[in-house]
């Protein structure tokens, strides 16, 4: 869209967050109301199809946790090769969707649905923002950086597609794209989050490059604090990597300060996600008990690192 930029249909007076300074989702101000608007869509990346729709689901609504809002309404987006794929496949799909947007309290009010050689599905959903409006790109200096979920969905999925990964770390990683970051989204009012951003098919170190991007600010990341889903080092180790994921690796090499020479790590780290979890910055000063928030949200946190002056959009890896 960027040869699109100075077009007056993306620049209207109503828009808040817009493509003119990209973010998760886009905001329009309506009755002095923040709606926030997504979409998202994809084709499977679990064999189960009641799955593929909960992951789908959760997908589409990531966009609107991550900027601080609660989902309100959604419109459903189905292509499907009716000539090749029975429609009993695709009511599993709708039904694990549905039953997503239902534990979200988001109302699915229609959609569309067209025939396609390759199956696809998601959602367009609007939100509300009631609170504060999280950005990805207002971090500040000291900010703590926390993720909620574990990374290698991407390169689980790679697996699936080749047959070579077990039914223990496929539900492990199902568990973890189906959940919400509702709660994720909360943890960061709660605690007066600078800023937020979900990571999906940047992968980790994509969707930090964006939070550094003219900030005059680095990002210092702790390597024993990077969370896996169980098998996912293995599948690494057997060349599991997606061309996606290599795409990620080559673009923020560049940004890399590696003292690790763990290059896998960093694969890992740019494995595009799907539904991946919340990256948040936590202003300095907040006191964060990663147990108690445990306890008490439900929630699994894990401290990556921190936001330093000392280097300028870069990831030191120490």
């Amino acid at each position: 869209m960027s040869q699109f930029k100075n077009h007056k249909a993306l620049a209207g007076s109503n828009v808040s967050v817009g493509l003119n300074n990209p973010d998760d989702a886009g905001v329009v101000v309506a009755s002095d109301k923040n709606l926030i608007q997504s979409v998202d869509f994809f084709t499977p990346v679990l064999d189960n199809p009641y799955d593929w729709g909960r992951v789908s689901a959760a997908n589409a609504l990531s966009d609107i946790y991550a900027m601080g809002g609660e989902p309100l309404s959604a419109l459903q987006l189905v292509c499907w090769p009716r000539d090749h794929l029975s429609f009993e496949i695709l009511g599993d799909v709708i039904r694990g969707g549905l039953d997503v947007m239902e534990e979200a309290k988001c109302s699915v009010i229609g959609g569309h649905s067209i025939d396609d050689n390759e199956p696809k599905y998601g959602f367009s959903v609007t939100g509300t923002a009631n609170e504060k409006i999280f950005l990805n790109n207002t971090i500040k200096k000291g900010d703590k950086l926390f993720l909620s979920k574990p990374l290698g969905t991407g390169i689980i999925s790679t697996a699936i597609k080749k047959d070579l990964t077990d039914s223990k770390v496929v539900n492990e990683a199902t568990k973890v794209m189906a959940s919400l970051n509702n709660t994720a989204s909360e943890f960061a009012h709660n605690y007066n989050a600078h800023a937020v951003t979900d990571i999906t098919g940047f992968g980790l170190f994509g969707h930090l490059s964006e939070m550094l991007k003219s900030t005059n600010l680095g990002a210092i990341i702790n390597s024993k604090n990077i969370p896996a889903i169980n098998g996912v080092k293995e599948l690494l180790e057997k060349g599991l990597f997606s061309s996606g994921s290599q795409r990620n690796f080559e673009h923020v090499s560049a940004s890399i300060i590696d003292n690790t020479e763990d290059t896998n790590l960093i694969k890992l780290c740019c494995d595009a996600q799907t539904s991946g979890g919340l990256l948040v910055a936590i202003p300095e000063k907040e006191d964060v008990n990663i147990q108690v928030i445990k306890e008490t949200m439900g929630l699994n946190l894990w401290e990556i690192g921190q936001i330093s002056d000392q280097y300028i959009e870069k990831i030191n890896i120490i």
